[in-house]
């Protein structure tokens, strides 16, 4: 390891810090900023409490063996200096817990920078062993797509730290400006970490699905560009291969839906409780298979006042493409779809009753579809989308990636983000062709699929 990078504050002047107030100990600048910068990253995912709850704990980090003396670089951190104050406040120790910090009050909400340390013996103090660390259900399962987290995977740090810089001038949204900056550090410090959640969404996790879209154009694996295919309304998508083969069934279902599944008792007695209605099944696919589920429901939501006599004559639509998409509504019938799309996903995975329009235009078409959804969230609406981000998983995890990699006998790189398979911009088409052809098998339709080279 040749460098490393960390967080800081833009505004925070060790330098000029160190001039005035010497310390009367070795001290090493970099060191001091990556304590700093421990916190910050800490504190980025601590940001739905109040800034004055946010402590961060130190207990892990300071049981290490550390180059510096922690104790005495962190002291000099809280000292408030004259005219300087402090950089970090220290929560005193109490019974069963150690020392916490916090950014003080000046710094906490202001613009953060990414900075790179070159410092040796910190270097040789921050190398890990390997690139990668995991949890054991996804070295049980998918550890054929951990080898492709190594040195290859690179960004270009400079710019994706002026461009979180850039976000954070037009956004001011402070949690969102610290994770950026954790993500961006993981990858470039080549700190990865990914977990499968198999219990509920049976996705992977890891830093390319919590990196914010903006930042994936900086995104290299061996110097290429990244590129991802995706399912195209992929929720729709698997529910549609449930609703057509819940009764008779099929091997793919019996591999996601078993007795090992907390709720497969409530997915077996509501398999029974509803009646659908076959031709709403084939609707439903007709409307998935076009590209055109989410416009299906456009025109009724323009009428949606006569149903909910809260609203004025297209109000829905104003209110919602100002919050969904950022500006006003200007006829642009994308926005339409985008506001529906994130309208009836939510309504597919909330409570029933918490989104009744859309539960009241999604009625008129589906019926018997929307009583079961209903039926089978009512002991706990989170089951409804467990299974079907389980079958997403099942097939974009066990059918596409995993006969890929066999079939290129791991020579290709490949990522995941949730309905998307990731590669090179030079393998995309051949994955592509790769995803149709076996997605069409295992389905026994040919999905709608969606090709972005990230730049």
């Amino acid at each position: 390891m040749k460098e490393y990078y960390i967080i800081k504050p833009s505004s925070l002047n060790l330098e000029q810090r160190l001039e005035k107030f010497p310390p009367d100990f070795k001290f090493c600048k970099e060191y001091a900023l990556w304590l700093i910068s421990e916190i910050i990253r800490k504190t980025a995912y601590k940001l739905e409490n109040k800034e004055e709850d946010i402590w961060v704990p130190l207990c892990s980090i300071i049981a290490k063996k550390h180059p510096y003396s922690y104790r005495k670089h962190l002291r000099y951190l809280c000292d408030n200096f004259p005219n300087v104050g402090n950089v970090l406040f220290r929560k005193e120790y109490t019974k069963g817990s150690c020392y916490s910090y916090r950014l003080s009050p000046y710094f906490f909400g202001e613009e953060i920078e990414i900075k790179k340390i070159t410092d040796k013996k910190m270097l040789k103090f921050l190398r890990r062993g390997d690139y990668l660390e995991s949890n054991s259900a996804f070295k049980k399962n998918y550890n054929f797509l951990g080898k492709y987290f190594n040195e290859k995977l690179t960004i270009q740090t400079t710019e994706a730290s002026e461009k979180n810089k850039t976000l954070f001038g037009n956004e001011f949204d402070y949690r969102k400006h610290l994770f950026n900056a954790v993500q961006i550090c993981d990858i470039a410090n080549k700190e990865f970490s990914i977990k499968y959640t198999y219990r509920t969404d049976g996705r992977l996790h890891h830093q390319l699905t919590r990196l914010s879209k903006p930042f994936r154009q900086f995104l290299r694996y061996d110097g290429k560009k990244l590129a991802e295919c995706d399912v195209s309304a992929s929720v729709p998508t698997m529910l549609s291969y449930l609703l057509v083969n819940m009764v008779t069934g099929s091997t793919h279902l019996d591999n996601v839906i078993n007795s090992n599944k907390y709720y497969y008792r409530h997915y077996m007695f509501c398999k029974k409780a509803v009646d659908l209605i076959n031709s709403e099944i084939a609707l439903f696919a007709q409307k998935v298979l076009s590209g055109k589920f989410y416009e299906l429901f456009i025109n009724d939501m323009h009428t949606i006042h006569h149903f909910d006599t809260s609203l004025q004559p297209d109000e829905y639509f104003l209110k919602n493409v100002r919050e969904i998409c950022g500006h006003e509504f200007e006829g642009n019938q994308e926005d339409l779809r985008k506001v529906m799309k994130t309208k009836i996903l939510a309504m597919f995975n909330a409570k029933p009753k918490h989104y009744l329009n859309e539960e009241a235009v999604f009625g008129i078409y589906f019926p018997s579809i929307l009583k079961w959804i209903k039926t089978f969230k009512k002991s706990n609406h989170k089951y409804f989308s467990y299974l079907t981000l389980q079958l997403e998983s099942y097939f974009m995890l066990n059918i596409v990636a995993r006969q890929f990699n066999n079939k290129f006998r791991g020579k290709k790189p490949l990522f995941t983000l949730h309905d998307c398979l990731i590669t090179t911009e030079d393998n995309i088409d051949e994955l592509h062709i790769f995803m149709k052809e076996a997605l069409s098998e295992a389905l026994n339709f040919t999905p709608i699929l969606k090709v972005e080279v990230w730049e």
